[in-house]
């Protein structure tokens, strides 16, 4: 009874709320980075002196740094993040929050429901989006899978604190992190225009509290796991040796030239990032190290000027997160809407970052 009077108190039950998802980042960026410490970070380790020149040699190290990034995502973050929303929805909690934030959702065109998932998707938009899948249908559905992706998975986060937090302090941190619940927020209305609304109220039952038995919990585990492990893996692989082959071949060259006009012209970036900026869809982490290897420097300040990081950064944030979250994305809301998803996030992309650079260009021309 004392748990009820705060989860589903009106102002209280909004605190309790913040506590889960403060453990919830506990998890994100504390726990998870240890685990990816000690599995991703000491495979990539041991093959790292293993650098191939011939075809056949690029090729097995494509796939092999495929099924590395692979693992990254799957133990590190997917996994844990599961097992923890699993371990609140059959504690009862996660109910109690969605009925407490179902009016802010209303909102934005969705209902309390779709909390967990986007919850969910600061850790791995993959899971998340599956997530919103089994609580929506038809137009719902999809607006959720837009949506969450625009949420910051821990790579774009990392990333996020790799440059800004080294280069623009907690203020350039803090202030794209309130950008993207500004889009989120906007987005979010944009999309369920001209849509009916939810309604008052999501009428739900509220399940008595419960400690969750390890079978339950590993059982939901591998369930909700399994289908996102045989979609994700050939592509991922798939798209490491493409990237490989054009590397091997010096087509990087030829892409960094098509893709000037978004790079340079629009972004005002160095035309060396055309490739990290494009194949960064296939793991963000990915395009963070080739950003240094394009840059040739990991202190990419002395590169980058502030209003650059920024236009990269948010570029990055808002991006597609990755051909995982495409390839579920096709799974769960169709071709036809998966295709219109990444369109929209490439727009918003280019629209925001391309909006600061142009904004800060003008505001130096008034200064001066």
């Amino acid at each position: 009874y004392w748990l009820d009077e705060l989860f589903l108190h009106p102002q209280w039950g909004l605190i309790g709320s913040l506590a889960v998802f403060a453990a919830v980042l506990f998890v994100v960026f504390e726990i998870s980075g240890l685990i990816d410490a000690m599995t991703t970070g000491k495979i990539a380790a041991a093959f790292a002196d293993w650098q191939p020149q011939s075809l056949g040699g690029v090729v097995g190290r494509a796939v092999l740094d495929g099924l590395i990034g692979l693992v990254g995502i799957v133990v590190p973050y997917m996994i844990p993040l599961v097992m923890l929303l699993v371990t609140l929805e059959e504690a009862g909690l996660m109910q109690r929050i969605a009925f407490v934030v179902d009016r802010g959702f209303h909102q934005i065109g969705l209902h309390g429901g779709v909390a967990v998932p986007f919850l969910l998707g600061l850790g791995c938009n993959v899971p998340a989006i599956s997530g919103a899948a089994s609580v929506t249908r038809g137009r719902e559905r999809v607006i959720a899978a837009v949506l969450i992706s625009f949420v910051p998975c821990s790579a774009r986060s990392a990333i996020i604190l790799a440059i800004a937090g080294k280069y623009l302090g907690v203020g350039g941190v803090m202030g794209i992190f309130a950008l993207t619940l500004v889009v989120i927020a906007v987005m979010g209305r944009l999309l369920s225009r001209g849509r009916a609304a939810p309604g008052p109220g999501r009428l739900q039952e509220i399940p008595p509290y419960a400690l969750p038995t390890w079978r339950k919990l590993l059982g939901e585990t591998r369930e909700r796991t399994g289908d996102i492990l045989t979609i994700v893996t050939p592509l991922l692989v798939g798209g490491s040796v493409l990237l490989a082959l054009l590397t091997h071949v010096g087509a990087d060259d030829v892409v960094n030239t098509l893709l000037t006009p978004v790079t340079v012209w629009w972004l005002g970036l160095p035309a060396v990032l055309g490739v990290p900026l494009l194949f960064g869809v296939l793991r963000k982490e990915l395009s963070l190290l080739m950003i240094y290897q394009a840059l040739g420097t990991q202190e990419i300040g002395t590169r980058l000027d502030a209003v650059q990081m920024l236009a990269l950064l948010l570029f990055i944030s808002f991006y597609l997160p990755c051909v995982s979250t495409f390839a579920v994305m096709l799974k769960t809301i169709g071709r036809r809407d998966a295709l219109i998803s990444v369109s929209i996030s490439v727009g918003v992309a280019l629209l925001v970052a391309g909006a600061l650079r142009m904004g800060a260009a003008g505001w130096q021309v008034l200064g001066g």
